[in-house]
């Protein structure tokens, strides 16, 4: 066999190689995600619910990969459970809690008296992160978010409605900004689609009275 063909059959080989590589990351990875949601709403079902409302239990400390709360942002068709943790393993299954205030994301705004994060409902920056282009993309269209819109997280001890205040983009290893309202949620994820060099930051105030 001539070298010319030798060199045909390897770039055909490497062209389909790519070409499912991308198939995997774009679709696969999103199959993968809905399994593991089916089973996350089953789990986060089964879960007893809280009698008193604003706030989970004391010493609420779930497991990585628990289910914690529901995420459903109508303008951009996001229902989804949110797991404890923002590790690799934890965002394939869906939108992930930050289970510890870093200094990025401005302490103490983040961080509660006793050390521990906030969650849905208290007064204090509740923090989600999710991916933008693979693993189902929850947060593909994040950026379509604007001043107005609504967010709902639903958890077992009650149910709180956010509304977008405003949106942000930082350079990933730029601290979030410091300011803000004293019972917040804030959505985070890369920026551009299919690039780490920033950040999308989007800002929802706790309504009162729900």
């Amino acid at each position: 066999m001539s070298p010319l063909k030798i060199l045909g059959k390897f770039l055909i080989s490497v062209g389909i190689g790519v070409l499912l590589f991308l198939i995997w990351t774009l679709w696969g990875t999103g199959i993968y995600t809905e399994r593991q949601q089916n089973r996350l709403e089953t789990e986060f079902a089964a879960l007893e619910p809280v009698a008193e409302t604003g706030g989970p239990r004391p010493n609420f400390d779930p497991a990585p990969g628990a289910p914690v709360f529901k995420l459903e942002i109508p303008r951009i068709d996001v229902d989804h459970i949110v797991v404890e943790g923002v590790g690799v393993e934890q965002l394939k299954a869906g939108p992930g809690h930050y289970p510890a205030c870093e200094d990025r994301f401005a302490l103490p705004l983040c961080l509660r008296d006793d050390g521990d994060v906030f969650w849905p409902g208290e007064e204090g920056r509740v923090i989600v992160s999710a991916h933008r282009t693979t693993y189902g993309a929850p947060f593909w269209d994040l950026d379509k978010l604007k001043a107005g819109d609504r967010i709902t997280t639903t958890t077992k001890w009650g149910t709180f409605e956010y509304v977008v205040t405003r949106t942000s983009v930082v350079d990933d290893d730029e601290p979030v900004p410091s300011t803000g309202n004293a019972a917040e949620l804030l959505l985070t994820t890369c920026n551009p689609k299919f690039s780490a060099d920033q950040r999308l930051l989007v800002f929802a105030e706790l309504e009162v009275g729900i």
